[in-house]
C-alpha cells in the first residue's frame, strides 16, 4: 500500500498550484526530501509544473512522473486545496508558502 500526499505552492495571487503524490508521502520521506531538495519557490514551482508524480527519491531528490500524469491542478482557496487532497486520497498535504514547507496530516 502506498502513503499518498499532495504537494503544493501557493502563487503571490494566493491560489494554489498541486499535484498528486502517490508513493512515500510521510513526512520522514517526502518531508525531508522536500525540504533537502526543494527548499526554494522556484525549485518547489517546477516540481508541481508538470503535474502528478509517481515517487520521490529523498537521497537525490530525483523525480519518477507517471506517463499518462494528470496536469497541474490550481486550486483558489485553501478549502479547496484541502479538498482536491482528499479525493486523491492523501495522507498528508505539504505545501510551500513564504519560503518554508509545512505539512498536514489529513
Amino acid at each position: 500500500m502506498s502513503t499518498r500526499a499532495t504537494i503544493a505552492v501557493r502563487r503571490p495571487d494566493e491560489h494554489y498550484e498541486a499535484a498528486y503524490l502517490h508513493f512515500d508521502g510521510y513526512p520522514s520521506h517526502t518531508g525531508e526530501s522536500l525540504k533537502q531538495h526543494y527548499s526554494t519557490r522556484s525549485l518547489a514551482e517546477g516540481l508541481v509544473a508538470s503535474g502528478d508524480l509517481r515517487c520521490i527519491d529523498r537521497g537525490t531528490g530525483a523525480v519518477e512522473r507517471y506517463s499518462n500524469r494528470n496536469s497541474l491542478a490550481v486550486l483558489p482557496t485553501k478549502d479547496a486545496l484541502i479538498d482536491f487532497a482528499r479525493n486523491c486520497d492523501a495522507q498528508y498535504l505539504y505545501v510551500f508558502d513564504a519560503g518554508t514547507w509545512s505539512c498536514v496530516e489529513l
